[in-house]
């Protein structure tokens, strides 16, 4: 399992820094969780996006590569184009497609790719976690909390805060790190910002493999079901 130490998140929308800043801490980066807060984008409704986690990694000189199954942003068939087509692909669907979490989205998507951020899409399965779980690179992922945790659904209160309400309420996202495999090769080890989830009670526990997944790519409807693979350039000339 890969050590990963990760703090508890201060509030409700600061899961995706404190994910972040865990990976960080991995690779022995001494910026604050503080600092990575303050300096990672969050979005109107509260927040952030995976895509603006990659971009921080990118510009403090980290490798980031975005495993994405997010099909409002991105069509199959733009998967393989150089970063530069992808760029002028976003930019003519901008065109056509309204609404405000979408354009920040692809606006970071832009960002992304022309920092040197590489997009993949491969089938999301436990061989692709083990090419990186087999290296010690953790994985960022952006996923249902919902689903993950089985819970009610939510909604935000007039104080900022997340409420369970299975009438009211609406699917979830969030951010955790995945450690690696359980000793029966099984389940998934999460490292989780959020100690209090209605399910684990803990900031580390086991997921089986297949209802991680399905959290994964449910993570489209808070425009994640992505996977962040991050490391220090110094380390590998590139990621696996």
């Amino acid at each position: 399992m890969i050590p990963i130490k990760i703090h508890t998140q201060p509030d409700d929308s600061t899961c995706g820094p404190t994910s972040l800043h865990a990976v960080y801490r991995y690779f022995k980066d001494t910026i604050s969780l503080s600092e990575v807060i303050k300096e990672v984008p969050s979005l109107d409704e509260g927040g952030t996006l995976e895509v603006l986690l990659a971009c921080h990694a990118l510009q403090r000189g980290y490798q980031a590569r975005i495993y994405t199954y997010n099909m409002f942003i991105f069509d199959p068939t733009w998967i393989g184009l150089g970063n530069e087509e992808i760029i002028l692909k976003l930019e003519e669907q901008l065109a056509f497609k309204k609404g405000s979490k979408f354009h920040r989205a692809t606006h970071a998507y832009i960002e992304f790719l022309r920092l040197g951020g590489e997009l993949r899409c491969r089938d999301l399965n436990k061989n692709l976690l083990r090419e990186y779980f087999d290296i010690n690179v953790p994985l960022l992922t952006g996923l249902s909390a919902t689903y993950l945790y089985q819970s009610a659904r939510e909604f935000t209160n007039e104080e900022g805060n997340s409420v369970y309400d299975d009438v009211r309420g609406l699917p979830m996202g969030h951010f955790v790190v995945l450690c690696g495999f359980s000793e029966d090769q099984k389940s998934v080890v999460v490292a989780d910002p959020y100690p209090d989830n209605p399910s684990f009670q803990n900031n580390y526990y086991e997921v089986k493999t297949t209802h991680l997944i399905n959290s994964i790519m449910l993570g489209m409807a808070t425009f994640d079901a992505n996977l962040l693979a991050i490391q220090p350039k110094k380390l590998n000339s590139e990621l696996t």
